[in-house]
């Protein structure tokens, strides 16, 4: 049963509930979800609900509608789609591995010159610095950084990031509407400083990823997160797929 204050939507925390179903095997690949007045009366939640955490979920990609049939768990792929927002813990889920992310850095900052000219921001307007340190089995395997204007989310240094997706609480939970992502990937090896980031080898392969995430407001858009990171390319294969924005 859900909370009747929950900190994120309720088709949010029912999408999360059906997730883990997934990803535990409870609901195991091809086996039809429960119908939607079952999850109505099972959950206690509005259909109209129900159908945005189904929605929810077809975005993420774990599940499929039979037309007259039903909605199903999608058989999943054993590779990573990189530019999936699905969380980092589904992901590494989906391949039997054990998630755990270490909040490293969450502050707030002055940012650097170069991060405020990207953000289209003051030079003095205070930023949210978060550095995090992905592992799957307790190994590392991602490094990322995340500037965004301290003004887009102040509440964001109060949330637990260590179990919650930042994009998630940012667009479900604040109700900031991410509307475009440009990316930069660049194959190479790490050097020595990026190596001991991941408690890796120097030269080991690995995948340079940046993204600028942009978001709008009353009809003008603007840079919103900042984001860089560091794969192990032996964790990670990368795919992307072009489709048509829905804005």
């Amino acid at each position: 049963m859900l909370s009747k204050s929950p900190p994120l939507p309720k088709y949010y925390q029912l999408a999360q509930i059906l997730s883990e179903k997934i990803s535990s095997g409870d609901l195991k690949p091809d086996e039809q979800l429960p119908t939607e007045e079952e999850l109505c009366q099972t959950y206690q939640m509005s259909r109209g609900t129900v159908r945005e955490a189904i929605r929810l979920l077809g975005d993420e990609g774990l599940i499929w509608r039979g037309r007259g049939q039903g909605t199903f768990v999608k058989t999943p792929s054993q590779s990573t789609a990189l530019f999936s927002l699905t969380p980092f813990n589904e992901m590494m889920q989906r391949q039997n591995r054990v998630p755990r992310t270490a909040v490293l850095v969450k502050t707030a900052v002055i940012p650097p010159p170069h991060i405020a000219d990207i953000l289209n921001i003051n030079p003095d307007d205070p930023t949210i610095h978060i550095v995090c340190l992905r592992l799957a089995d307790n190994q590392p395997v991602l490094h990322e950084t995340r500037y965004l204007a301290q003004s887009l989310c102040p509440a964001l240094l109060d949330e637990d990031l260590t179990n919650n997706s930042i994009h998630a609480l940012l667009v479900h939970k604040y109700q900031i509407p991410m509307v475009k992502m440009s990316h930069t990937v660049e194959a190479g090896q790490l050097t020595a400083a990026q190596a001991e980031l991941l408690q890796a080898t120097p030269g080991t392969n690995a995948f340079f990823i940046e993204r600028l995430t942009t978001t709008e407001k009353d009809g003008v858009r603007f840079p919103a997160v900042w984001y860089t990171g560091i794969y192990l390319d032996s964790h990670f294969d990368i795919h992307a797929r072009l489709e048509r924005p829905s804005l």
